[in-house]
């Protein structure tokens, strides 16, 4: 009995210390690991976002016990998150949370899409999109402006549009790639995203632990139009 009371004590003690480094390399601004640690459901919606979560080291984006963002982070993000909704960067939080649920439940499926151009590839600009709003949506979240049962909601009907448009993780990310490629290239920014091409995203599916070769891209229909009427 002594040894089982042992391993429980080593795991909460490695669970301590795993949480303790990646608040600590997150204020250094080094690289965190995403992990995914929400049901297979919530994940394959907030794994079309991962190269951006990636990129910003927020461990808090699929790992509901990883640090919250940094007052640092939020700092960050906070004028993107608001560019990419359609409000002010000047509004307050309180402003925020009282604009932004309305906001998208009547607009999430227009967000970056409003902004095309007459030669913009459609698909690219659907995956770009796609990976923009599950980004903002779950971070949205983390910084207080957005209720869980919204976020969710939202996620799995972005994930649902993606998951109808787009037939494997593999075809979903070389969209993605062109998407952030053509929006860059028509002076739009993108200060959250990050570039990757072909060969970066090969060696993505090539990788276990890669969250785009170990979630699946077909499973559980992920929004159902009778779920927001329950």
């Amino acid at each position: 009995m002594n040894w089982i009371i042992l391993l429980l004590f080593l795991w909460a003690m490695r669970r301590v210390y795993v949480l303790i480094r990646d608040s600590i390399r997150s204020r250094k601004g080094r690289t965190v690991k995403v992990r995914y640690k929400f049901d297979a459901r919530q994940n394959r919606a907030l794994a079309l976002a991962h190269p951006i979560a990636g990129a910003r080291a927020l461990g808090a984006y699929a790992n509901p016990k990883a640090p919250v963002p940094t007052a640092e982070q939020a700092q960050a993000l906070r004028a993107s998150l608001l560019h990419i909704v359609g409000l002010r960067a000047s509004m307050q939080d309180d402003a925020i949370k009282a604009a932004l649920p309305e906001l998208l439940r009547r607009h999430w499926f227009r967000i970056d899409l409003d902004r095309l151009r007459a030669d913009d590839d459609p698909r690219a600009a659907m995956a770009f999109a796609s990976a923009r709003v599950a980004f903002a949506v779950r971070t949205a979240t983390l910084l207080g402006w957005l209720d869980p049962a919204l976020q969710w909601e939202v996620l799995y009907q972005n994930a649902q549009r993606a998951n109808d448009c787009f037939g494997s993780w593999e075809e979903f990310g070389a969209a993605l790639a062109r998407g952030r490629q053509q929006w860059i290239a028509g002076s739009r920014a993108d200060s959250l995203g990050v570039a990757f091409d072909e060969t970066k995203l090969a060696q993505w599916l090539a990788s276990g632990d890669h969250p785009w070769r170990s979630l699946p891209w077909r499973g559980e229909v992920l929004f159902a139009p009778q779920e927001k009427r329950a």
